[in-house]
């Protein structure tokens, strides 16, 4: 009986067996398997960054979207005729915006922390550029987006981390990657279906990026502070994204805001 007991305490608890059942456990629901390492600076993307008119931020933002391409009907949460990101999106089919303020002309009028007057499943996909943070009951609107989105539906959100308060007319949140990757989970949407990618040029450059570079010589001081992180990356020359590992979480720490995409 001792060695029998022995025998199935060592097959069920063995402490090698328990450790590795539990590494496996917080592997599979740690943010690490959704959040990318961010894009490699290159001197390609500084000429185009740091002399763009938008902040960093926004210009990091339409780097992501350039080109997007959107198939069938979609839904610009928080979007409008009047906005600046249109003409950088490969539209095919319709797309219609919702938005509480009439000025940027979106398809329908609603104000984002009530749900939608929309039935559920209607759309192929959902893009929402720097909204989510300006409506005070997100998690409602965030839902709602999920719930008029077709399954297998795409969706793209973009929203700020390290980024100064800025009143449209409120700012309520500053979710990191950690709330985003449980929250959509809760959601119902499964480990590999989103990423979530930091968009970050460097933590010099995020420090600079708060204050927009304001000031005089602002253009040639965002040349001279986003530079150095070209000439630190170099060793990885041709990888798209920084290797996976204590280098990219460090760059990852300092993000000013964050891309999110994935189906349904």
């Amino acid at each position: 009986m001792g060695r029998d007991g022995r025998s199935r305490v060592m097959q069920h608890f063995n402490p090698r067996n328990l450790a590795e059942e539990w590494i496996s456990c917080l592997i599979s629901v740690a943010p690490s398997r959704v959040t990318i390492p961010p894009l490699r600076v290159t001197l390609k993307r500084w000429l185009v960054q740091s002399s763009t008119k938008y902040s960093l931020l926004r210009g990091l933002e339409y780097e992501c979207i350039l080109d997007l391409y959107l198939s069938g009907r979609t839904l610009d949460i928080g979007g409008g005729q009047s906005n600046s990101y249109y003409n950088l999106l490969d539209i095919d089919g319709q797309i219609e915006s919702v938005n509480i303020s009439r000025d940027i002309q979106p398809s329908i009028i609603c104000d984002l922390n009530q749900p939608l007057p929309i039935r559920d499943d209607v759309y192929d996909n959902f893009i929402s550029l720097n909204t989510f943070e300006h409506i005070e009951k997100d998690e409602i609107a965030i839902r709602e987006a999920f719930r008029i989105l077709k399954p297998e539906g795409t969706f793209h959100i973009i929203i700020p981390f390290l980024y100064r308060v800025h009143g449209s007319p409120s700012d309520y949140h500053r979710h990191t990657a950690y709330w985003w990757a449980g929250f959509l989970q809760t959601l119902g949407l499964e480990i590999g279906k989103f990423s979530i990618e930091p968009l970050v040029w460097d933590p010099v450059s995020s420090g600079f990026a708060i204050a927009e570079y304001k000031g005089p010589f602002r253009g040639l001081r965002k040349k001279i502070a986003m530079f150095p992180a070209v000439l630190r990356q170099m060793r990885w020359f041709g990888q798209k994204r920084l290797p996976h590992g204590r280098t990219s979480e460090h760059y990852s720490e300092y993000a000013l805001g964050y891309y999110i995409y994935g189906r349904k």
